[in-house]
């Protein structure tokens, strides 16, 4: 029989508050409590920067997708929370997407760009469904991820030169003058050696980098699901941040963040999560010591190495690298979205804009490296070289940077190093580990998205999602050479994230 007591619902609110940019939950309660239906709203104030809507161009928008995380007690497990399909309070002004009870997208209804702030938002947690008792003590977390909506429509693969190991028509076997790009319509492509008897309404991975069609006629296909990157999808604005990897490990059990670190999550204060600290400026450490098997560990940002956690010049905003596959697929099942396809990668980055030779993601080769900042390891972190637009070539030498650093409220799409849709950093900074077409492991994917749980070891258990022989690697990094941050450049097709290190991180989609 259900008990009737009254939840004892006690507020824990999300330990940072501002991640990916400066985007803000804040004022979280639970109110307006359904006792019948078991139901309750989570309310909250959200906000970011640079948001925009715009009805030309690229017609499209940017979005915060929302998702609730809850435990039981002061020991219980963190867990994933069910939100009805509708009937939320929505301020005016505000768009929403919904599917399948993981989350929501909130966005802007009109086109405009700035700040977009709204309060009172009241999501509906069927807590009954999740399984929670009418007397339960909880807690409460709200995370909200910066997307970019990315509408459907055919593009274009390959941008035509020859240098950089790009993807062509399956009979073009040029060494000289214009590759033939390759356009990706509403019918899957078929993949095949790159040979002159091959089809010239196939897709080639040119010279088969990781040996699978190579310079055969052979033919292979991708699963009937596979994302090709013509259909409407979202993807994360920004890549992974510090701040927003160091919310996820503080969400595991001990025997997650096993997995999901380099060093035992019992290991002394100050003891780096994923490298010592502070190497390449990945500054997420322990800041209260787990214990074996039983307590978690609870981690902090402390790049200014001061021993206080989290402070605002401790590089939260800071790309996260050092990221395995498997740490970032379980970063994106935890967050109920998926990985990106290397297919999206390229309609992300390029839209349906004509391709353009050697050109990086902003639609073009001009590209000034990053080689100082200003307001090191802080929200306001800047670049302090004259139009720079990129960070690559090992130019800037001690390591990756603050996500969106060149993006402002009137930056256009070179200055900001930005993609056609408004996605940042798709050109360098860090790699981004992205499923692969080039072997039968990364073409099995469906596009299955996250439940927001993971395995009892701290693992994704989304259904169809590789390991990490069916990922590659696509935009370079920090220390990429300016051929490895070309918007179609391959040379990180023989590369994989079976390990950690400096130059590697990701983004997610859904």
């Amino acid at each position: 029989m259900k008990r009737t007591a009254l939840i004892a619902f006690l507020l824990f609110m999300q330990v940072s508050n501002l991640v990916a940019n400066e985007i803000a939950v804040t004022n979280v309660s639970l109110v307006n409590r359904n006792k019948s239906l078991d139901y309750v709203f989570v309310n909250f104030d959200l906000s970011w920067n640079n948001s925009f809507r715009t009805s030309s161009g690229a017609a499209n928008w940017d979005a915060a997708w929302v998702f609730v995380k809850y435990k039981i007690g002061e020991t219980g497990e963190w867990k994933h929370a069910t939100l009805n399909n509708g009937g939320h309070t929505i301020p005016t002004g505000t768009a929403t997407t919904q599917t399948d009870g993981t989350g929501i997208f909130l966005y802007r209804n009109s086109d405009g760009t700035g700040t977009f702030t709204k309060t009172g938002i009241q999501l509906r947690w069927n807590y009954g469904t999740d399984g929670v008792a009418d007397d339960s003590k909880i807690f409460v977390k709200v995370f909200a991820i910066e997307m970019v909506y990315i509408p459907s429509g055919d593009f274009q693969l390959g941008s035509g030169s020859q240098t950089e190991s790009g993807f062509r028509v399956a009979n073009d076997v040029s060494s000289s003058g214009t590759a033939n790009t390759f356009t990706v319509t509403s019918t899957s492509p078929t993949l095949q050696g790159n040979n002159v008897n091959s089809s010239g309404t196939n897709l080639s991975t040119q010279d088969g980098l990781s040996l699978d069609l190579g310079t055969t006629t052979n033919t292979a296909t991708l699963a009937s699901d596979f994302p090709t990157g013509h259909g409407a999808f979202y993807s994360m604005k920004y890549e992974i941040s510090q701040g927003q990897y160091r919310d996820f490990l503080n969400t595991l059990t001990y025997s997650q963040q096993v997995n999901r670190t380099a060093f035992a999550p019992n290991s002394a204060v100050g003891t780096g999560a994923l490298i010592s600290s502070g190497n390449n400026r990945n500054g997420i450490e322990i800041s209260t010591s787990g214990t074996y098997f039983s307590a978690p560990a609870v981690y902090g940002c402390d790049l200014n190495n001061n021993g206080v956690y989290d402070e605002t010049d401790d590089g939260e905003w800071i790309v996260c690298n050092y990221l395995s596959w498997a740490d970032l697929a379980a970063y994106l099942d935890w967050a109920a979205l998926r990985p990106v396809t290397e297919l999206e990668f390229e309609k992300i980055s390029r839209g349906t804009a004509a391709p353009v030779a050697d050109e990086y993601c902003w639609g073009n080769t001009t590209l000034v490296g990053l080689a100082a900042i200003s307001n090191d390891r802080q929200a306001g972190e800047v670049s302090n070289t004259t139009n720079a637009n990129a960070v690559y070539n090992n130019n800037f030498t001690t390591g990756p940077v603050r996500v969106g650093i060149f993006a402002t409220a009137s930056s256009d799409r070179v200055a900001s190093g930005g993609s056609y849709y408004g996605v940042m950093e798709m050109s360098g900074n860090v790699w981004e580990q992205v499923i692969r077409i080039e072997n039968s492991t990364g073409r099995s994917f469906t596009g299955s998205k996250g439940n927001g749980q993971l395995t009892t070891d701290g693992d994704a258990d989304a259904s169809s999602w590789p390991d990490y022989t069916g990922a590659c690697k696509r935009g370079g990094s920090w220390q990429s050479a300016a051929s490895n941050i070309q918007l179609s450049s391959r040379n990180g097709a023989t590369l994989n994230g079976s390990s950690r290190d400096s130059e590697t991180g990701g983004r997610g989609a859904r």
